[in-house]
């Protein structure tokens, strides 16, 4: 999830690529649009990007308030990484905030 669609793009893309060898055995939506919204009731994995336009009713506000228990949401904004369910607890810092700023300014 990021402000910066083309962020979001190149953040999934980089994940995939990290599963080289393998393949993503997964549906795999590199940017979710309201269209594709029903693919996140898929009953297994789902690999998803969703560009955060920062309002209160759009698409990632209504993903976060709808998210499976067994979820991770990555938030490239802020460097964290937080686990819903009974697994974690709290949200998990990704990178420093400093590094975070240093490369916004490329």
């Amino acid at each position: 999830m990021s402000s910066r669609p083309s962020l979001v793009l190149d953040g999934c893309e980089l994940l995939r690529s990290l599963l080289f060898p393998f393949e993503l055995c997964a549906p795999y939506v590199p940017r979710l649009t309201q269209p594709f919204m029903s693919c996140l009731e898929f009953p297994g994995a789902i690999f998803v990007g969703i560009h955060d336009d920062g309002t209160p009713d759009g698409l990632a506000a209504m993903v976060k308030n709808n998210l499976p228990e067994d979820s991770a949401i990555v938030d490239l904004d802020t460097g964290e990484i937080d686990c819903s369910g009974d697994r974690y607890v709290h949200s998990y810092p990704l990178l420093w905030y400093e590094p975070i700023h240093l490369f916004a300014g490329f």
